[in-house]
């Protein structure tokens, strides 16, 4: 997805930006239309609703953090490694501008009722559970964590520290809670 790109993409891109930066409530259909450069008409022949697209906007939220969760599981040689690295990656995210993680962001704004966008962001955790569960398993496999660990249990806690550290941080702007992310996940291995 580029800015340049088709009127969805542009589309897209603008909705995220502005959803992440401002909110969800706080970002109306017609600021998106007036930034993404389009016509209404074209904005809902690609979404019907506001609703349709706040979820595609998840979707790609997901897809950029799981890109990241990947390149981090495939470069690291270690738990510690994975975990430094990890954490490298937040630290980077802090340089523009940080309001936390985009899916607990959005997920803080959206109506808890609707069931089929709460069903998605519990997927998407799991997805996310899932790829630290795959590294998990490849240390095991490699005799580098030891066979008596409960993978899902661990995977489940790291990624609960990570939203937890996230979230700190974007309540106290205190980069303390992401320092700290590093030596809590190392203390699981105790």
């Amino acid at each position: 997805m580029n800015e340049s790109g088709t009127v969805r993409d542009r589309i897209l891109l603008t909705s995220m930006k502005l959803f992440y930066v401002q909110g969800i409530k706080s970002t109306g259909i017609n600021q998106i239309i007036d930034e993404s450069r389009v016509a209404k008409a074209s904005f809902y022949n690609h979404f019907h609703s506001k609703r349709d697209l706040i979820k595609e906007c998840v979707i790609e939220y997901d897809k950029i953090i799981k890109n990241q969760m990947v390149s981090v599981v495939m470069e690291s040689v270690s738990f510690q490694d994975f975990v430094r690295k990890w954490v490298i990656v937040i630290k980077g995210d802090l340089q523009i501008v940080y309001r936390g993680c985009p899916i607990a962001e959005s997920c803080f704004q959206l109506d808890s009722d609707d069931s089929d966008l709460m069903k998605l962001m519990q997927e998407i955790i799991y997805g996310w559970e899932n790829l630290v569960a795959q590294f998990l398993n490849k240390m095991v496999k490699n005799d580098l964590l030891p066979v008596t660990m409960d993978i899902a249990k661990v995977s489940k806690r790291m990624v609960h520290l990570y939203e937890g550290a996230a979230t700190m941080r974007r309540i106290t702007n205190d980069d303390s809670y992401i320092d700290d992310l590093e030596y809590l996940m190392a203390r699981m291995l105790e």
